[in-house]
């Protein structure tokens, strides 16, 4: 299979699914420190818990390994004679490069997360660890900068070329959206009052500029939609559901950053909090609705099928949004049983087509030879 950037994308539904139970377990488990570990779950083994702590587990495994091999893949596709230079020039395919970052992105979310569950020795740490890591975050962050403006500049002057632009298109938000969320988390681990005021000035940033891009874009993708009617191919029908995971980033991102703001300067806006979680959760779960009937037909005729394309991985990434919003809507706003078995029944969901999707990846279940 030819390399693109977007082979990424399955390294960060892995850490998205790594994710759902640690979410689900920290705001839910009972836990002595700041992070649940594993040791907290001591003489507490029921089923619902085993299956929680095994997807963690193979998800957190897996996105590590895909990390590695895409990055390996990456730096021999980036050292091949002109093939770089060709598809970051093309302003159709040109976005995809933002995908290594948002898979970066997650990875620190994992580390912070799943990975401190399973090595309370290393969760212990972590705050300390912080003080270093704000220094890869910054450069992560600066890299993103020079990539946005690099690449933007293929979208604004064209040479009168005609571009028609689909929801792949927001990928750049969805980076900014993922660096503001490794952002908040860095910030609200860290005991070093200055990295947790690097942290905060920067991923405030990352917010403020991911919302600038996403609000530009997706106007003009509405106004487009609205103006020309017509569908997109079959394998650019999921891409519409990132809509869905970039409003849980800067939800949570948000929602993170009130409470440091809280919690350290004193100052209470937790009204912005609820708005950024309860009203995003509306709002996906309408666009949610709202793709589920458009696309019925994909959903029904040509998802089951062996074809392999990156915007499946989608999919995935939105049940992850959602869950992730339900927690934080369920333990925050609204405690309901229905948010609570909503978040378990996501996770079986995501676990699934994840599965289904990867299979299809990696070639397993492949398109049979026409004799």
């Amino acid at each position: 299979m030819k390399f693109t950037p977007l082979r990424f994308q399955s390294a960060l539904a892995a850490g998205g699914l790594a994710l759902m139970p640690f979410v689900l377990m920290q705001f839910t488990f009972p836990h002595d420190g700041k992070l649940i570990g594993i040791d907290d779950l001591s003489g507490g083994y029921d089923i619902a818990t085993v299956f929680l702590v095994a997807v963690m587990l193979v998800s957190t495994v897996l996105h590590f390994y895909l990390i590695l091999k895409m990055s390996g893949e990456f730096i021999r596709w980036a050292h091949a004679a002109g093939e770089m230079k060709v598809f970051l020039a093309d302003p159709a395919l040109n976005v995809g490069i933002f995908s290594p970052v948002v898979a970066l992105g997650m990875t620190v979310n994992v580390v912070l997360g799943p990975v401190a569950f399973f090595f309370p020795e290393f969760s212990a740490e972590v705050p300390t660890l912080v003080g270093y890591g704000i220094y890869p975050y910054a450069l992560l962050f600066l890299a993103l900068v020079y990539m946005s403006v690099s690449v933007g500049k293929t979208w604004l002057f064209r040479d009168g070329k005609s571009v028609t632009f689909n929801y792949n298109w927001l990928l750049d938000v969805f980076a900014w959206g993922m660096v503001a969320l490794a952002g908040s988390g860095i910030t609200m681990a860290a005991t070093d009052q200055r990295v947790a005021m690097a942290g905060s000035i920067l991923t405030l940033c990352a917010i403020s500029i991911g919302l600038f891009i996403y609000g530009i874009k997706g106007m003009y993708l509405i106004v487009a939609q609205m103006t020309h009617g017509n569908m997109p191919a079959e394998p650019l029908k999921p891409a519409h559901f990132i809509v869905v995971p970039i409003n849980c980033l800067f939800a949570i991102s948000i929602y993170k950053i009130v409470g440091y703001t809280h919690a350290s300067l004193g100052i209470d806006i937790a009204a912005l909090a609820f708005a950024s979680v309860v009203i995003l959760f509306a709002l996906s779960l309408f666009w949610i609705v709202f793709c589920a009937i458009a696309f019925k037909d994909w959903f029904r005729y040509q998802f089951p099928k062996p074809e392999f394309y990156p915007a499946q991985w989608g999919l995935v990434c939105v049940l992850v949004g959602l869950e992730v919003l339900a927690i934080y809507s369920h333990v925050n706003y609204y405690q309901s049983s229905l948010l609570l078995g909503f978040s378990y029944l996501s996770i079986v969901l995501a676990g699934a087509i994840y599965t289904f999707v990867y299979l299809k990846f990696v070639g397993i279940i492949k398109p049979a030879v026409a004799a």
